[in-house]
């Protein structure tokens, strides 16, 4: 592969006026741009008014294109020369996301002190707003995050520290979200969630087709880089449109203020956006992409990335110029536990826990997505020929039916308000979902459709992580951080915490049972004895956590006294039962594992 160059200027150019224009004209439509300041009232001045909203712009395209050249330098085939061109470029961009980031920060503290520019710095106030308040916090990460990608990518990175560095930048984008008009919806929760989620998407998507374009335009690896390209951009797109309905919903309350409110029709305009670039995608996937594949010329996929880029683009204006403009006011009254728990719960009866139901459009995604990617391999496999057992496909569907439930359903609706819930909950997560997972054979499935699935599951990471006591100890770690330490605090009030940590959890649990059960081959042999006495240890684990829970200090008290939620159970009662239930199904689904170990393990030795 030659090494890229950038390339197509003029398009980027236009498609940088096509954004600003659609910000300037989403502005004035939604109200938000300066009015005249009125005598004794505060006011920024007009160099906050104007500058922060192309300020915030600017920020957007460089966090997009940041995000894009990361995720070519991931997925495409390149290299050294290549893999060096593409860090710098994204070092370029990251560079001046974490200028427009801070300077974000500082304007949005002049538009939020009603202060000039100039006064809001000299105010005294800078530090308590990047510390104490949700704006200044969500920029103040921003720049941490976006300074440490611009020097992440000088460093000599191999393929999984580009990963990281790209799971780095991407959260970069999301804290945003929690600043923003998401944060003040009835259930904002689901809000926040789903602008997570649509951020997320829409910045892998229109920063990787940007990076496709203006980086690797004039490369020979060009036709493979759109070919991996192309299947993430198809759930980028689906991604994008399932969150923005969610988040739309949530924040205009139904289909009438869609229509009869400048906010809706802002949105309306951002569907008839996303239709357009439904049309591009389907132009690609039908004959563009399709002439590459066959060696005809590049031409007409490069013509038709380039308009579609600057849709894009000026859909960005538009995202933008909506984050200004004020959404309808919500009807739903907030209450306390509304206003802690991020959404309005009903009292805990035990029928609630199989109709309640909290749907997370991360969660839900990140499920659908390991169904369809499992089900997809059977299907390959199916194709040529090779057989592969139903029991282990049942087991898997069942392990996703499981965490299903525990993220979304009844568990997770009441598991931030009560303990016991709660300890059911990750009870699921950690131990019972991951090892039905396990038995499903995943790794083994991958080795059969991938051919080089073998070397990657034997590279050094997966040797790592396979090591028994670094298995035992990726399971014990979590448990020990979220009941010894504030931890339970910050997950149980904080959505970000709670997903990062419930999705920490299902991973550790899987690598180590995947380690301690045997189902699938994994880079080094573990004996019999070492596998059993994995899995005495993590019982061991989860006994300490009860007794500690036992014996020591209610855990939250502070979060459930701010909740006070009026139909909660006496809370040291709960922790105790919390305590015993936390026991409970770890040790059940622990004890059956090491059952079976054994019969296998006889059996073995009986037909020696």
């Amino acid at each position: 592969m030659t090494t890229p160059r950038v390339r197509g200027g003029t398009p980027a150019f236009v498609g940088a006026l096509a954004a600003l224009a659609v910000l300037l004209l989403a502005l004035w439509f939604g109200g938000g741009t300066p009015t005249p300041s009125i005598a004794g009232l505060p006011s920024p001045g007009a160099l906050t008014r104007w500058g922060l909203p192309i300020v915030r712009l600017i920020h957007d395209i460089c966090a997009v294109v940041t995000v894009g050249i990361l995720v070519i330098s991931v997925i495409a085939a390149q290299d050294a020369k290549a893999r060096a061109s593409l860090a710098q470029a994204a070092g370029r961009w990251a560079v001046i996301w974490t200028f427009s980031a801070s300077l974000t920060a500082l304007l949005t503290l002049s538009d939020f002190l009603g202060l000039p520019l100039g006064e809001a710095v000299e105010s005294g106030v800078l530090p308590t707003f990047l510390f104490n308040i949700p704006q200044g916090q969500a920029f103040l990460i921003v720049t941490i995050l976006a300074l440490v990608v611009s020097i992440g990518v000088l460093l000599p990175l191999g393929t999984w520290g580009r990963v990281v560095l790209l799971v780095v930048a991407v959260v970069g984008v999301l804290p945003p979200a929690y600043a923003g008009h998401s944060a003040s919806a009835a259930d904002h929760n689901l809000a926040i969630s789903s602008l997570m989620l649509h951020i997320a998407a829409v910045t892998v998507w229109v920063g990787g087709l940007v990076a496709l374009l203006f980086l690797l335009r004039g490369s020979t690896g060009l036709v493979t880089s759109v070919q991996r390209f192309s299947a993430l951009a198809l759930c980028c797109y689906i991604a994008v449109g399932v969150s923005g309905t969610i988040n739309a919903w949530v924040r205009v309350g139904g289909l009438e203020p869609i229509f009869t409110t400048r906010y809706g029709l802002l949105i309306l305009a951002k569907i008839v956006a996303l239709a357009v670039l439904g049309w591009f995608g389907w132009r690609h996937r039908r004959t563009t992409i399709a002439a590459m594949e066959s060696g005809d010329t590049r031409s007409p996929f490069l013509r038709l990335a380039t308009g579609e880029i600057v849709v894009m683009l000026a859909t960005v204006g538009l995202a933008v110029g909506l984050s200004r403009t004020a959404p309808p006011p919500s009807e739903v009254e907030l209450t306390t536990d509304n206003t802690a728990l991020g959404y309005v719960l009903s009292p805990f009866t035990p029928g609630g826990l199989l109709t309640q139901f909290r749907p997370d459009p991360i969660l839900l995604l990140l499920v659908a997505g390991l169904a369809a990617a499992y089900l997809l391999g059977v299907r390959r496999l199916t194709r040529r020929g090779l057989p592969w057992p139903p029991a282990r496909t049942a087991t898997w569907l069942l392990g996703l039916l499981i965490l299903l439930y525990a993220l979304t359903g009844g568990l997770a609706a009441y598991g931030p308000a009560i303990f016991s819930i709660h300890a059911v909950q990750y009870g699921l997560l950690g131990t019972l979902a991951p090892a039905l997972l396990v038995f499903g054979a995943p790794l083994t499935l991958y080795q059969e459709v991938n051919p080089d699935g073998r070397a990657r599951i034997d590279s050094p990471l997966g040797r790592a992580l396979s090591h028994p006591w670094t298995a035992l100890a990726l399971y014990g770690v979590p448990l020990l951080a979220l009941y010894l330490t504030p931890l339970f605090d910050l997950a149980q009030s904080s959505l970000a915490a709670r997903l990062v940590l419930q999705v920490l959890m299902v991973f550790t649990g899987f690598v180590f049972f995947a380690t301690a059960i045997g189902e699938d081959p994994v880079p080094r042999p573990i004996v019999a004895i070492v596998r059993t006495r994995m899995l005495a240890g993590a019982l061991a684990i989860n006994a300490l956590v009860t007794f500690f829970l036992l014996t020591g200090s209610p855990r939250g008290a502070d979060w459930y006294i701010w909740l006070d939620v009026l139909w909660a159970p006496d809370r040291d009662s709960d922790q105790q039962l919390g305590a015993m239930l936390a026991l409970a199904f770890p040790a059940l689904t622990i004890i059956t594992l090491m059952l079976l170990l054994m019969t296998r393990w006889r059996t073995l030795r009986s037909v020696r």
